[in-house]
């Protein structure tokens, strides 16, 4: 191909993994002169609100952390905890929070330059890659793409998602902890699925409570607002309240895996690079830890950086684990009971965040005595 790239880099999409990549490479020690970054939208909504755990101080994100918390607590039926999270952290970002910071600060900066435009498809042409848009063909030296996803479907691979509805309350009276996020609370009908409540405190009188669950499909619109509205009135009880905001998500827990067929010179990062854990829906803080690793292999001269792959003993135990919710032969509640109960929560943290070493894991995955792990174990063994 005669063309010659317009761009050092695109980066097809604006959500958490584009703009995260794109505030590190601003910041890198990278020489480039253009950045294209697009995406169908550009964001101003409050769509999104991430939160997750950390030891990492200080971070590039810090300016935009909305609350912080250094406990959590865990509820469930015959078992409640307040944890002390030391030297953990619980954080929230809200995302019209990081979208502005984002935004504001790559605009000061000329290599960068955004497009608004739908994207169509992505390929790789010898030593450029192309991006086909409705408005226009770009072409770049690589493209980070967060926006189009392929998924490796198998028949005998678990593929759930994680569902939700929130709502932003404000009540009239003080009914929250603002000091003690709910970070599950199982209190709640499993209806044979793996369902809770989240609540995130902004105040006394405010807070983020969402409804999730874990399972093939999500629900109608109206089971999520009725589990909210009963999980008002059975914990607040006459207490009068107004709904501020209400968001909505769907987090692939895939046992299939993310593939690229856009050739080398396109990197998958975020839910398309395989950056939400499967077993969880965690997401933010593995697009963190993906994005520096790439950034770390560029500045060390790699052209085309490698798309960073999960160590295989988590992606095993992830596997394990979405069987064993598949099967539904151990409620799933009472499996993450059992974590939260016989585990040192830094201990489960790490695991949680794939930092651990393998002497904790076992221990972890020894705490969960049912016969029903060693089978789904045995079985996913055998079908590497």
């Amino acid at each position: 191909m005669s063309h010659q790239p317009e761009y050092d880099y695109a980066i097809a999409g604006m959500g958490c993994a584009g703009l995260s990549l794109a505030i590190q490479l601003s910041r890198s020690t990278l020489s480039f002169s253009k950045i294209l970054v697009l995406d169908k939208e550009f964001k101003n909504k409050n769509d999104r609100t991430w939160c997750f755990w950390t030891k990492e101080a200080p971070a590039w994100y810090d300016a935009m952390v909305y609350k912080t918390w250094d406990q959590f607590r865990f509820v469930a039926p015959g078992f409640q905890k307040k944890f002390a999270l030391a030297p953990y952290q619980y954080k929230l970002i809200r995302g019209i929070d990081f979208y502005t910071y984002c935004l504001d600060e790559l605009k000061k900066d000329p290599r960068f330059v955004f497009v608004q435009d739908e994207l169509l498809s992505l390929s790789t042409h010898e030593d450029l890659a192309e991006i086909k848009c409705l408005g226009g063909t770009y072409r770049s030296s690589l493209v980070f793409n967060s926006a189009l996803r392929v998924q490796n479907i198998k028949i005998n691979h678990v593929n759930y998602v994680q569902h939700f509805v929130g709502w932003v309350v404000e009540t009239q009276t003080a009914c929250f902890d603002e000091y003690c996020p709910v970070f599950m609370d199982f209190n709640t009908d499993q209806e044979n699925d793996f369902r809770f409540f989240y609540v995130i405190p902004y105040s006394k009188t405010k807070a983020l409570i969402e409804y999730t669950g874990f399972s093939q499909s999500p629900l109608l619109a109206e089971v999520y607002n009725q589990k909210l509205k009963s999980y008002l009135e059975e914990n607040h009880p006459a207490v009068p309240y107004t709904v501020l905001e209400t968001e909505t998500g769907q987090i692939p827990m895939a046992e299939s895996v993310f593939v690229n067929p856009y050739g080398k010179r396109v990197i998958n990062i975020g839910t398309a690079g395989g950056h939400s854990k499967p077993s969880t829906g965690y997401t933010f803080y593995f697009i963190q830890k993906y994005t520096a690793h790439l950034i770390s292999q560029m500045e060390k001269g790699k052209a085309i950086p490698i798309e960073p792959k999960r160590k295989n003993r988590f992606v095993f135990y992830d596997k394990v684990m979405l069987d064993v919710l598949h099967q539904k032969k151990q409620e799933g509640r009472a499996i993450f009971t059992e974590l939260f109960k016989k585990n040192k929560i830094e201990t489960l943290l790490d695991f949680l965040n794939e930092d651990s070493g393998v002497a904790a894991e076992l221990k972890i995955t020894g705490s969960m005595r049912s016969r029903f792990f060693l089978i789904s174990a045995l079985k996913k063994l055998f079908a590497l």
